[in-house]
């Protein structure tokens, strides 16, 4: 009797387990997905792609707008030109390429900022392509 029941609880121990890891979606970032922020003002783009499953690739360029050769008083949301290696050939900045690792699906709706000692340049927000 004792046995049967360290049996039967074993198997519901076991079916509750695997219907929970079944039943839990594992993340799933969709290769290929695309985001991108158009500039205006400042005649460029922004675009994000995820690569893989974990990594995604960032790739920037401006054709106006930069009247000064120096990375460090520009700034991508809150992080200097300077400081993540976008150079500045007046009146461009870029072309620049990282990459990341996460989800770029994130992105949806994100406003993106590109500012020069504290004032902004331009704003734009992602969308996906």
């Amino acid at each position: 009797m004792l046995k049967t029941r360290k049996i039967a609880i074993f198997i519901a121990l076991f079916a509750f387990i695997f219907t929970y890891l079944y039943a839990t979606p594992l993340p799933h970032y969709a290769i290929g997905d695309k985001f991108v922020a158009t500039f205006k003002k400042l005649n460029g783009t922004v675009t994000v792609e995820q690569i893989n499953e974990v990594n995604y690739t960032i790739n920037l360029i401006f054709n106006k707008g930069f009247d000064e050769n120096a990375p460090d008083r520009y700034f991508i949301d809150r992080s200097s030109f300077a400081s993540v290696g976008i150079t500045i050939d007046t009146p461009k900045a870029g072309p620049w390429n990282s990459t990341g690792s996460g989800d770029v699906d994130t992105l949806l709706d994100y406003a993106l900022n590109v500012t020069k000692n504290h004032k902004l340049l331009d704003k734009v927000k992602f969308v996906k392509e």
